[in-house]
């Protein structure tokens, strides 16, 4: 049953999608839906500019960081068979592990790399290439991640830390990272539209990213494609909508799939148990992100590779789940805006719109700064009486480094601000102050990012 409420958006989903898909200019798009026990699948668009072949709803897309919580799956799995345990030192498992803080791997388990907290450095890309030590040889690079922060002192969004989570489940499962995956969560699921490599996934219809960078008038393939074995536990996975929201719909069941228990209910009900509150709109779970909106419980994942943004979520209590996968940097756009129209269409939930509110210029003030780590430099500054940012960033992929023009940031709290023009807009930033009362990191794009020291302060 589709729930109507006063002042809702009557436009279809084809509709909505394709004025978001204009309005930001991407090439494809794939929707996938479940309510009221019915599935629907949609593709819109085209796979590439390069051939304008159409965009199918079963086209396989990068799902990125959503692969994350496929492997928060198969470490749950490993725990019920008895070989993992989630408060474990990973020492325990990687004795010859190496860390930049040698207590570090006597403090981190898994249950911390599993919801961000371990204080790792979070976005290390190094290649290790494409055998199958990919991983292990990734690992073994770890001496050089420095530890941000101590173990469960933050929550910071951490690709290393599955990477980690990634060998540890090769070390039990006695196997590569992709066999135990395959073996232990695609076919259980009937997932056959889910791959790690592209040589699996090019014999079907498969999207190619696309990118606009500041100052373009229109998106262009996005190269490198390949993304590196080595991140495979962290966003590796090329898959359709279709096996994405099949995903969905196991973790809203009863762990069981065609006769065969993939996992006990109590384990999928302790994934979606919040294990680090991040603010008062936010938690984390084992592997999922964890809101309310408007009362009713979600959890979700997102993701970006190098010109695929995608996003899945659902709403267990109403068995609602949805998928959308594009193929444009600035897919993000469309993802809220369907996100938004699907769950008020489909689950009568609205989104509390944030506030603006006022403050005094020395507040605003102490927000100025600038904010480094590996991916992006952003800098905080007031012009005017008003908070604007700029931000260098880093593409991991490519190696191009991007600026992006000034973005106006609107407070919503002392320590929270939402940009409000450019490609940004929308999007919030949270300050999270240090003892001397200013800031001592920028959370932005969900990693903590450390303010550099003032040169004109003693």
């Amino acid at each position: 049953m589709v729930r109507e409420s006063e002042g809702a958006d009557e436009r279809t989903l084809d509709e909505v999608v394709r004025d978001a898909m204009a309005e930001w200019q991407i090439p494809g798009v794939t929707v996938a839906v479940l309510h009221d026990g019915k599935v629907e699948t949609h593709g819109y668009g085209v796979i590439s500019l390069e051939t304008n072949y159409p965009t199918r709803p079963d086209t396989l897309f990068q799902v990125g960081s959503n692969s994350k919580v496929f492997t928060a799956t198969l470490v749950m799995r490993l725990v019920e068979a008895g070989l993992l345990d989630l408060d474990t030192p990973i020492g325990d498992y990687l004795p010859d592990l190496r860390l930049a803080d040698p207590r570090a791997a006597t403090t981190v388990t898994l249950r911390h790399l599993l919801s961000h907290t371990s204080g790792l450095e979070g976005d290390r890309f190094e290649d290790t290439g494409e055998g199958d030590d990919a991983v292990a040889r990734y690992v073994a690079g770890a001496g050089d991640w420095a530890q941000n922060t101590a173990p469960g002192e933050f929550w910071s969004y951490c690709n290393s830390g599955f990477g980690l989570a990634g060998r540890i489940v090769e070390v039990a499962a006695g196997t590569s990272f992709e066999a135990a995956m395959k073996e232990r969560v695609f076919v259980p699921l009937g997932l056959e539209r889910s791959f790690y490599f592209a040589h699996e996934a090019i014999v079907y219809s498969a999207a190619a990213g696309h990118t606009q960078l500041p100052g373009e008038d229109a998106p262009h393939v996005a190269l490198p494609y390949h993304i590196g074995r080595r991140a495979h536990p962290a966003g590796g996975i090329i898959a359709s909508a279709g096996d994405l929201l099949a995903f969905l719909r196991f973790h809203m069941g009863n762990g069981v799939v065609n006769g065969e228990r993939v996992l006990t209910v109590e384990s999928i009900r302790a994934m979606q148990e919040p294990q680090v509150e991040i603010d008062d709109e936010q938690a984390w779970g084992i592997g999922w992100g964890l809101r309310t909106i408007d009362g009713a419980r979600v959890i979700e994942h997102g993701a970006g590779t190098n010109g695929h943004i995608t996003q899945m979520l659902a709403v267990p209590e109403q068995t609602f789940g949805l998928v959308i996968l594009t193929n444009g940097n600035r897919g993000g756009h469309v993802n809220e805006l369907v996100e938004k129209w699907a769950l008020a269409r489909y689950c009568g939930l609205r989104a509390r719109e944030p506030e603006q509110v006022s403050l005094p210029l020395d507040q605003l003030e102490r927000l100025t700064g600038t904010y480094t780590q590996r991916l992006e430099t952003a800098t905080v500054a007031l012009r005017d009486g008003a908070l604007t940012m700029t931000v260098t960033e880093n593409n991991p992929f490519s190696g191009e480094t991007v600026e992006y023009p000034p973005i106006r940031l609107a407070p919503l709290s002392e320590w929270e601000v939402i940009a409000t023009d450019g490609d940004w807009e929308g999007s919030r930033a949270r300050f999270i102050p240090g003892d001397d009362g200013r800031p001592r990191f920028l959370r932005l794009g969900g990693r903590l990012v450390p303010r550099q020291p003032d040169p004109a302060l003693p």
